[in-house]
């Protein structure tokens, strides 16, 4: 039974469990290397691990070390796990608050002891101080979030929580006299106390290395479904999400409209300008397209300077309007340099489902040829993909001269 038990050895096995923990939050933290949060989580816990260690030896050294500075090196180390969580989330870290929470808890504790001995003040300080500090980081952990994510933060945030609820039962059990503190220092309470903290320092330790795993997870994900540059879809996660969209469109019969957008004479910025400008390039030429586009709608780049829209419940007059503002947006927003302004247009082609069906590959084979019309005829400019049967002979030619030049790449 809990009450059966050495506290002694308790206090011992849960500093060496936090010890433990630390020592693998390091070695994730190192191996981590810029990684946000899990320097925090293994400084934080170190100075758990110190407060922890002073505090079960209260029978073998000066209670200013085992109570006052044990209960500030807890704290901080508890805030300092918050700010790791903060950084983890890349939001602001308030250095000063832990600090601050640690030196107020010393002195007040100091006061309790030295000046005025009240054990359940001292423990009721401390376990109010640690339970907010508890709570604090379960108010950060526990939130929507993207899945796996979410997973790593709701699992870490409810033993945070737990914690936090445990030590304000405790600091009401001993402000309140509901159990004497004198009892609650060497009782099954205790006991069981040391147990849950024992848990709770692997429960989490586990959820912190979670959250990073989860995270890393994501960020593999990510790159393999984005482009590199302009971090719009790659040219395979493209279509398979299209497909998605095309394929629930037909159940409901609404339409999608793909359009191809093409930067003119982009082989030249590159010979006039360098290969850093025609990036930067793309990467304005991608700005400025976003600005038109719904969360729903999809940009990828299918390669080169080529990018391609996907416009969910858009008809042909509706998207025609999108490109054609997007074309003039481009138009009339140069790229700025230091020393000239580089200008940019492009040509669009624009394909229907209303004509051209809900299959990828047909609405994109319509798109490029309204694409080359577009080229051939000027550039700087949109086109319509022109029904199917509407002078076949002459849309098949077109087909084969658009894959010809993707095959020249020019």
């Amino acid at each position: 039974m809990p009450g059966e038990l050495d506290l002694a050895t308790l206090g011992v096995a849960l500093s060496l469990v936090t010890l433990s923990m630390t020592l693998l939050l390091t070695l994730a933290a190192w191996h981590a290397g810029s990684d946000q949060g899990l320097r925090h989580w293994a400084l934080g816990n170190c100075a758990l691990m110190l407060g922890l260690l002073l505090n079960v030896s209260q029978e073998h050294i000066h209670h200013s070390l085992s109570v006052v500075l044990a209960n500030g090196l807890m704290t901080l180390g508890i805030g300092v796990t918050w700010l790791g969580i903060r950084a983890f989330k890349g939001i602001s870290q308030p250095q000063t608050g832990p600090i601050l929470a640690a030196v107020t808890v010393m002195l007040l504790l100091w006061v309790f002891r030295f000046h005025i001995d009240n054990l359940p003040a001292r423990m009721g300080i401390a376990s109010i101080v640690l339970a907010s500090m508890s709570l604090l980081c379960a108010r950060e952990l526990l939130i929507k979030a993207e899945q796996p994510l979410r997973t790593g933060y709701w699992l870490t945030g409810g033993i945070a929580l737990f914690c936090g609820i445990g030590l304000t039962l405790r600091a009401i059990a001993s402000m309140t006299n509901l159990v004497p503190a004198s009892a609650m220092n060497n009782s099954p309470l205790q006991s069981a106390t040391l147990l849950s903290a024992m848990v709770a320092q692997i429960g989490l330790a586990s959820g912190f290395i979670l959250m990073t795993h989860y995270r890393t997870t994501m960020a593999l994900h990510r790159l393999s479904e984005r482009d590199a540059l302009t971090d719009t879809l790659n040219r395979r996660s493209l279509q398979a999400q299209a497909q998605q969209i095309l394929g629930k469109a037909s159940e409901q019969r609404l339409p999608v409209t793909l359009i191809m957008v093409d930067a003119d004479h982009f082989k030249r910025i590159n010979d006039e300008f360098g290969h850093q400008t025609g990036d930067a390039v793309l990467c304005h030429l991608v700005s400025r397209v976003r600005q038109h586009l719904r969360n729903n709608d999809l940009l990828g780049r299918f390669g080169g300077e080529e990018f391609i829209l996907i416009l969910p419940g858009l008809d042909t007059d509706s998207a025609q309007q999108v490109a054609e503002r997007i074309r003039i947006g481009l138009c009339s927003q140069p790229w700025l340099t230091q020393e000239t302004p580089v200008r940019l247009s492009v040509s669009l082609g624009v394909a229907c489902s209303e004509h051209h069906g809900y299959q990828f590959d047909t609405l994109l084979g319509a798109a490029d040829a309204a694409l080359y019309q577009a080229k051939s005829l000027g550039r700087n400019r949109v086109e319509l993909a022109r029904p199917p049967g509407d002078n076949r002979k002459e849309q098949m030619a077109l087909r084969l001269l658009s894959q010809f030049r993707h095959n020249l790449d020019v």
